[in-house]
């Protein structure tokens, strides 16, 4: 028999979402936590967040356009809170937290896979195209949906997207196999691609994203 299987939606970066992660997690009470980043993104976040280093700045056009959209609608800051309140209550009651996210080998594997060298350029070059973007998003979920098109507009990278949500939705059917009670936190540009992923694997579950 599976276990439970609970998913939240969280934006990004948002200083509120945290607010609303810890609230699921109390509420759910998870035998273990997925965040939709990798291993190796936990492991950064953790050392941060133990050490309180400063973080570099952003890597890329495309972050700091997220950033400064984002920002119009409260808060933002590094690392993303629905991930860094996750990592902290898990911490303080020894809930398991598990990425669920491709590390590091299967996301490059996977980019040469779905990304060709034409759209790399193509994608290169759009830095101007993007900033001229005017963003019509009324609230911060839209946000991150509208850059979400806007940054993923070629075919590859869209591909490679849809990749990233069936294989942490994969993840999160394995993690319910083996726990009572899971409690996904994904992305929110991500969550919907995630729960048609479940769909698909005729995984039952329940939903709770930020507009709720």
């Amino acid at each position: 028999m599976t276990g439970q299987i609970f998913l939240i939606g969280a934006v990004r970066g948002l200083v509120s979402e945290g607010e609303l992660v810890v609230e699921a997690i109390k509420d759910v009470q998870p035998n273990i936590i997925g965040l939709s980043i990798s291993t190796e993104s936990i492991q950064a976040m953790a050392e941060h967040l133990k050490t309180n280093t400063e973080l570099p700045e952003p890597a890329n056009f495309e972050e700091e356009m997220y950033i400064e959209g984002l920002s119009e609608f409260g808060e933002v800051i590094r690392p993303p809170p629905c991930f860094s309140e996750a990592w902290k209550l898990s911490q303080n009651n020894g809930t398991i937290l598990k990425g669920l996210d491709m590390d590091d080998e299967h996301f490059s594997s996977a980019f040469c896979k779905y990304i060709n060298s034409i759209e790399m350029i193509r994608q290169g070059r759009c830095n101007k195209k993007w900033a001229r973007h005017g963003y019509v998003s009324e609230t911060p979920q839209e946000f991150v949906l509208e850059w979400d098109n806007v940054i993923n507009w070629l075919q590859g990278y869209k591909n490679l997207e849809l990749a990233r949500e069936r294989w942490i939705a994969k993840g999160i059917s394995k993690l319910s196999e083996k726990h009572e009670k899971v409690l996904a936190i994904v992305e929110f540009e991500r969550f919907a691609g995630v729960k048609k992923a479940l769909d698909e694997l005729e995984c039952d579950y329940h939903t709770a994203d930020s507009e709720s």
